[in-house]
């Protein structure tokens, strides 16, 4: 011994009830896909066995809804972030929602005309073009179909949106 002191022992794991107690203060804070929380609690120390617990739970209890969680996701990200399907699909499959529940919450928003895809792209078109303008016409048309692609957009709403861009004389 160095010091004459004794080792410490590492604290006892999380019961039961302190993992449900965790799992609430969390979605008290902020809304979570079962799968999110559930890598949340376990990084955090939680035995699987009391975060499976926790979340079958508070599934039961309708505090923890993949298909709420998805579609409000969707709705929020596509109305302050302009984001398109594409990239909805690939933020929710991060988070663990099942792609069955990802597809019937993009539905819900795209096909029943609570957004125009066309006019998302065409905004994000114009924003992104004030940035490039310094640029020569066909750097700044090149630049910006990268830019839309990256962004998630149906292929052929960008081939349609740079081409009246380029049309018009962007």
């Amino acid at each position: 011994m160095r010091s004459g002191r004794t080792p410490r022992e590492p604290p006892a794991p999380p019961d039961a009830r302190e993992t449900y107690a965790k799992a609430v203060d969390a979605l008290a804070r902020r809304a979570f896909s079962s799968a999110e929380l559930r890598r949340w609690l376990e990084q955090r120390g939680h035995p699987r066995a009391n975060t499976d617990e926790a979340i079958e739970r508070l599934t039961g209890l309708g505090y923890l809804d993949d298909a709420a969680y998805a579609l409000a996701f969707a709705r929020s990200r596509v109305r302050t972030h302009g984001m398109s399907r594409r990239r909805l699909q690939g933020e929710l499959a991060r988070r663990g929602v099942a792609r069955e529940l990802v597809t019937a919450a993009i539905a819900a928003i795209f096909e029943d005309g609570e957004v125009d895809e066309r006019a998302m792209c065409e905004a994000a078109a114009a924003r992104k073009l004030r940035s490039l303008a310094s640029l020569p016409r066909d750097v700044r048309l090149r630049r910006l179909q990268a830019f839309l692609i990256r962004r998630g957009h149906a292929t052929h709403l960008i081939r349609e949106t740079v081409a009246q861009l380029a049309r018009d004389g962007d």
